[in-house]
């Protein structure tokens, strides 16, 4: 079994959030387009989700070469609340700082979980995909989505 270097999901972020930078905001460095350094607010604790999405595409954009270095600063608290609250507060002093973002920090800001609202920020790329999924009992005569469609129309 070979090792991978990116996991799926951090190449895909990579890639995305490579196309953003290289389209936004680059200065020229040696002839080459290139972001001298970007740093990460993540709104949840080390070693989650968020954390993992922000390091691998940290990693993949100083190993790619358009970034020349990426920080990380973990800010969990109020389901990404803490975070946004902090970026929105301090918009002129954040710049080159970027917040992963997903579903659930969406959800709760239009839920009002929290005052900020996640539209009063710049959506500078999608790294984060989220799946679907329909829980049933094991008993139930739904076996798959073509058994759901036509239940969803009535």
């Amino acid at each position: 079994m070979s090792k991978r270097l990116f996991t799926r999901r951090a190449f895909a972020a990579a890639a995305v959030a490579a196309s953003a930078i290289m389209i936004s905001s680059f200065s020229y460095a040696g002839g080459h387009q290139k972001v001298d350094s970007i740093h990460f607010l993540i709104p949840g604790g080390a070693g989650g989700g968020w954390d993992g999405t922000a390091r691998g595409t940290g990693e993949a954009l100083t190993k790619s070469g358009l970034v020349g270095s990426a920080t990380y600063e973990n800010m969990s608290g109020g389901g990404g609340g803490k975070a946004i609250g902090y970026l929105i507060e301090n918009a002129k002093s954040n710049h080159g700082t970027l917040m992963v973002n997903s579903t659930p920090i969406v959800i709760r800001s239009l839920t009002k979980v929290f005052p900020q609202n996640f539209r009063d920020l710049t959506l500078v790329a999608g790294t984060i995909g989220d799946y679907a999924a329909l829980v049933v009992p094991s008993n139930s005569k739904i076996k798959n989505m073509f058994h759901r469609t036509p239940k969803l129309k009535t």
